[in-house]
């Protein structure tokens, strides 16, 4: 990832020389040895070259989504709820996994402390908290009415009913690496339609492992790198009903697509840093960008039907939006990070397209 300028350098004052208009003097602080203001003369040209040649490195260095191709934008989403501290009345955590359950009810690793699920009724009302013993939780999602919830730092996977129940454990707890048995920070699961269990293994190591419905180990795949089949970071995956596994591969910026034994497919690289993955039942694909702070919605072929947010407090900005659900009725659900919140938008006809 790129660093700002501003890692570096902070403008304190921009002065254009009155006497010719051609040289310009700038005063810099610098962030690393704060309080020691320099003072830099020079051409105004030579600024303005080194403040271009800053922005494209950054732009470059960045995750640079591609805002012109694979664009086939028909569908539009307007912000029509915010759930938030004071919406609730609770005070909420940072919010990392955000999943539904059949009945439409929310649940988001959202709670302060080691009670952190929330359960959320259709109106963003708090009606249950549960979760004794995390320390570090991160993903979560459902499946057939089972809630599973990872907890980086305690390097465990869980799986509980939905009042909260603790139903069993992968991983082995408190311990990190890479045998069969262990993970190192997990990050996310998801569950084939044959019952077959993929671990997104995570932030220490870089690789998915795959488990049967027992719970046996069946294979591992990636390492760290940015070729094919490696990764940085294995933030998020997903199961289509096709039998493709995607994989949010945050820090190489891209979506790996690969079969169910992790034969490597394709990748998309046109949706900026992807966080959050998730899909419909229509077989499209909802990815949230957390460094832009965008929402995407994709098409199986990768093709972006929309695009949605910026960075900001307010309806339809965000502040690391970082996981996303999506309900029977097409509503989308994003959890905040540094926000702190939960947003819903819902899908409006192009009269109504909201101004984001």
């Amino acid at each position: 990832m790129g660093r700002l300028l501003s890692d570096y350098l902070k403008p304190v004052s921009v002065t254009l020389n009155e006497a010719n208009h051609k040289t310009m003097t700038v005063i810099l602080s610098e962030a690393k040895n704060p309080g020691g203001e320099r003072v830099r003369l020079l051409p105004v040209m030579t600024w303005l070259a080194l403040l271009a040649s800053a922005a494209t490195t950054l732009w470059i260095a960045g995750c640079r989504p591609d805002l012109q191709s694979n664009h086939e934008e028909t569908l539009m989403y307007k912000p029509t709820a915010v759930w938030d501290a004071a919406h609730t009345g609770v005070e909420l955590d940072k919010i990392l996994g955000i999943g539904l359950d059949h009945r439409g009810r929310v649940y988001a690793t959202a709670g302060k402390g080691n009670e952190g699920v929330l359960v959320f009724d259709g109106a963003g009302g708090v009606i249950g908290v549960w979760g004794r013993g995390f320390v570090d939780k991160h993903g979560l999602r459902i499946f057939g009415d089972r809630v599973w919830v990872t907890d980086r730092q305690r390097h465990i996977v869980m799986e509980f009913t939905l009042d909260g129940r603790l139903l069993r454990t992968l991983g082995t707890d408190g311990q990190s690496g890479l045998a069969d048995n262990q993970f190192d920070k997990p990050a996310d699961v998801a569950v084939a339609p044959n019952g077959d269990i993929y671990i997104a293994d995570g932030y220490g190591n870089s690789r998915v492992m795959r488990f049967a419905a027992d719970g046996r180990f069946k294979q591992s795949w990636g390492t760290k790198g940015a070729a094919p089949g490696q990764f940085d970071v294995v933030h998020n995956i997903v199961i289509d009903r096709t039998g493709r596994v995607l994989v949010a591969d945050r820090e190489n910026c891209r979506i790996q697509l690969f079969d169910l034994d992790g034969q490597y497919i394709e990748q998309w690289t046109h949706v900026g840093k992807p966080f959050g993955l998730a899909l419909d039942d229509q077989d499209r694909i909802y990815t949230t960008d957390g460094q832009s702070n965008r929402v995407y919605v994709l098409d199986r072929d990768g093709r972006v039907l929309a695009q949605f947010g910026r960075t900001g407090p307010g309806p339809g900005e965000f502040q690391v939006a970082h996981s996303i659900a999506v309900d029977k009725q097409g509503n989308i659900y994003v959890a905040e990070g540094d926000g702190m919140r939960i947003q819903r938008f819902t899908l409006q006809n192009s009269a109504d397209k909201p101004n984001m």
